[in-house]
């Protein structure tokens, strides 16, 4: 076989590969496992069970505010990886500074059934909103997505904006295209980057937000590390310049991907809450 014909083999067993996953790899990697005690750092969420419009169950974990009334309340769409039993503490600071708190799985993860897809991670965030509108708080919702979840919060956002009341949208290290995400990640190999234009076939957008600017006039804050290599902050900068006023940028020296709030975590944590208090109201 010559060395020709082995690259073309190559080229086309990804091809056929990546056309039967649906590049899933690109995107999830669900576990089921417990990774973290809340009650290790004195916590003791709401356990959740919401059914989705395909029929879904999935999980999410509620935590009260520490102050009897509550400075507001913060949706969470976590990243691709592990589940909401290590994604959650991202966040636990929040409820002590007077927000409610509330993070869900998408279907496969954790104790989510189903798989997870760009259509049903949408699906669980939509019934994530809808139960914190309907059960929790009736004022307008934060939400907040990291990686994986800021396009999956974007669109959820997107399908529910004009009925359920939002006040701010905080995308950190995110991106707004699964194609242009697989895109990314072929292009960081030599022995990928020729399949670049795969993605174009066997990725959709039908689940990612269809404009930026549509948003507005609620606030919007994109935030992304420098030195993040897993979703480069070019994806936030384009993000920031598509979305429409009144929006804010804010990259943290050094930070990498999730690191952010541990990184500065003091100074970034004060920064965050104060950004909330300032905008909050924006929309009123």
């Amino acid at each position: 076989m010559t060395k020709f014909s082995g690259l073309r083999r190559f080229f086309f067993g990804c091809i056929a590969t990546l056309s039967l996953t649906g590049c899933q790899s690109f995107f999830y990697y669900p576990m089921k496992e417990k990774l973290f005690d809340p009650a290790k750092v004195k916590m003791q969420p709401e356990d959740v069970f919401l059914k989705t419009q395909s029929g879904n169950t999935v999980h999410g974990w509620y935590f009260a505010s520490a102050q009897k009334d509550s400075r507001g309340t913060l949706l969470f769409f976590h990243g691709n990886a592990e589940n909401i039993t290590s994604h959650f503490l991202m966040f636990h600071w929040l409820p002590a500074q007077g927000y409610n708190y509330f993070i869900f799985d998408y279907p496969g993860y954790g104790l989510s059934d189903g798989q997870p897809t760009p259509e049903n991670t949408v699906e669980a965030g939509i019934a994530a909103a809808e139960w914190l509108h309907q059960k929790k708080d009736s004022r307008p919702l934060i939400i907040y997505g990291h990686s994986l979840g800021g396009i999956v919060a974007l669109k959820a956002t997107e399908e529910i904006k004009d009925r359920i009341p939002v006040r701010n949208i905080v995308i950190e290290a995110s991106f707004r295209s699964y194609k242009g995400m697989g895109r990314d990640v072929l292009s960081r190999r030599w022995w990928t980057w020729p399949l670049q234009p795969i993605t174009y076939l066997v990725l959709s957008d039908s689940y990612a937000p269809k404009s930026l600017s549509d948003f507005s006039p609620i606030p919007m804050l994109f935030i992304t590390g420098s030195d993040d290599k897993a979703v480069e902050p070019e994806n936030t900068h384009r993000m920031f310049a598509e979305a429409a006023a009144p929006k804010e940028l804010w990259v943290i020296p050094g930070g990498h991907h999730g690191d952010l709030y541990e990184l500065g975590s003091r100074e970034l944590r004060e920064q965050f809450t104060s950004y909330l208090s300032k905008t909050s109201t924006v929309l009123k």
